[in-house]
């Protein structure tokens, strides 16, 4: 990992997070920033992606396996504010392939970064696992079949058995954060099915992290999020143990 100056300053007395989100995404910073604790600052650094067609399926699920934005340009961006840990709130691009993919990837970019990257894959991993490691779970995403597809095998073979799995279709990047709290439920409620032990909810501009509690007692199952499960992993990997109260199980007792 390369050496990196690290500081504090006058607001942020604990700790400096990083924040990197694709430049159309609205959910993850306003999410985020809900969710830091006092003495915690978060400083956002916006990404370009490639558009994905949404009127030809094939062709979309060749863009998921090579979309390439400017990621390491959005990273040279925020590290010289000399933040502590990295958030990364883009989730396709790191539940490609299977874990060992996964753990390449967020180590490259931590050597890249000289500090704690926190990849959305591997948080949620580690949220589960800090919930008791269910094995058979469901899963919310806002895309299509070809992502849901690459979600459902990034999860088996990390060892999980994807019981169900919802896909709400959104129509481009933008719409992802215009489906309403009742439409979000709707599709929690479609996973509801015998034998789920815990839902997941992968798709960083879905805005699911506010209603969490509230999906949690409706269906009687702990949510990882994959908002709230990076904004944990980022403090919890800086030794914050801070509880984040509203934000679910893992969020307020993990």
């Amino acid at each position: 990992m390369n050496a990196r100056t690290l500081s504090l300053d006058a607001l942020a007395t604990r700790a400096k997070i990083a924040v990197i989100v694709p430049a159309t995404n609205t959910i993850v910073q306003p999410e985020m920033e809900a969710m830091r604790p006092a003495g915690v600052t978060n400083h956002v650094s916006r990404m370009l992606l490639p558009v994905r067609p949404y009127d030809d399926m094939q062709a979309y699920r060749q863009a998921l396996e090579t979309e390439k934005g400017n990621l390491e340009e959005a990273l040279n961006l925020v590290l010289p504010c000399e933040p502590h840990a990295v958030a990364h709130g883009h989730s396709i691009h790191s539940f490609r392939g299977d874990r060992v993919r996964a753990l390449a990837e967020q180590q490259r970019l931590e050597d890249m970064a000289g500090i704690p990257f926190i990849t959305p894959s591997m948080a949620v991993l580690e949220g589960l696992k800090a919930i008791g490691d269910p094995k058979r779970i469901a899963v919310l995403t806002p895309y299509w079949p070809p992502a849901d597809a690459l979600i459902q095998e990034f999860f088996v073979s990390c060892g999980y058995d994807v019981v169900a799995q919802h896909g709400l279709k959104a129509k481009g990047p933008i719409s992802v954060a215009q489906f309403t709290p009742d439409e979000i439920m709707a599709g929690f409620k479609a996973l509801d099915m015998a034998g789920v032990e815990a839902f997941v909810h992968v798709g960083t501009n879905l805005p699911v992290s506010a209603l969490t509690p509230q999906i949690e007692a409706q269906f009687g199952k702990p949510l990882i999020g994959v908002n709230v499960a990076t904004y944990w992993l980022a403090l919890r990997r800086l030794g914050i143990q801070d509880p984040l109260p509203g934000f679910g199980l893992l969020a307020e007792q993990h």
